[in-house]
C-alpha cells in the first residue's frame, strides 16, 4: 500500500523522507515500478552534466555524483520519461524543485518560493538563482516544454515567488 501511494501521488526524490516521517523504512517499498533508463542518460548528456540552476558539476573520476535527472511533471504524475518533460539538476535544487521551494517561469527562468527561507548559505545557495535563466540543454535539443512546466508551477510550485535580489558579490557566471 505505501509503494502504490507513493509512486502514484510522490516524485522518488521524496520517498524516502515520507517513509521516515510515518516511521517505515525503504523496504515498504522494495518493488518499484521500471522507468526508461535512457531518460537519465538524455537528460544528462543533454545538460552536459551539469545542474542547468547553479553548473554543479562533480564528478568521481568519470561518473557524476549528485546529478540527476529530473522530472518536471512527476513521472508518479503521468510524466513521461522525455527530454521536454527532464531538467538535470544536482541533488539540492532537484529536491527543492520536487518539494516546490523552485520553480520555472514561462521564460524559464527559476522562481524561489518566498516561503522558502534560511540563512546566509541558503541564500547562496538557492535564493541567489531566483530570477536567473535556466542553463539551456545543448543546441538543438528539447528545451523544457510548457504544459509540464504549468503542471510543476499549478501542482507543486509553492507561490507567490520572490523577487530577485543581486548579492553585492553576484556575478552571473556562464558555465563551459
Amino acid at each position: 500500500m505505501a509503494r502504490r501511494l507513493l509512486t502514484e501521488h510522490f516524485p522518488p526524490s521524496l520517498h524516502e523522507d515520507i517513509l521516515e516521517r510515518v516511521g517505515l523504512g525503504l523496504e515498504a517499498i522494495a518493488v518499484r515500478p521500471r522507468r526508461d533508463p535512457r531518460f537519465r542518460l538524455e537528460v544528462l548528456r543533454a545538460y552536459e552534466y551539469r545542474c542547468a540552476i547553479c553548473g554543479f558539476d562533480g564528478r568521481l573520476d568519470t561518473t557524476p555524483v549528485a546529478l540527476d535527472a529530473a522530472h518536471i511533471r512527476w513521472w508518479a504524475a503521468g510524466g513521461p520519461d522525455e527530454l521536454g518533460n527532464g531538467v538535470a539538476l544536482c541533488v539540492l535544487h532537484h529536491k527543492a524543485f520536487d518539494l516546490g521551494a523552485i520553480g520555472l517561469t514561462d521564460d524559464l527562468r527559476i522562481t524561489v518560493s518566498r516561503a522558502f527561507h534560511g540563512n546566509d548559505r541558503t541564500v547562496e545557495l538557492v535564493h541567489r538563482f531566483a530570477g536567473a535563466p535556466l542553463h539551456p540543454p545543448q543546441a538543438g535539443l528539447a528545451l523544457p516544454q510548457e504544459q509540464y512546466r504549468r503542471w510543476h508551477e499549478r501542482e507543486v510550485f509553492r507561490g507567490p515567488a520572490r523577487e530577485h535580489v543581486a548579492l553585492a558579490a553576484e556575478t552571473p557566471q556562464p558555465y563551459g
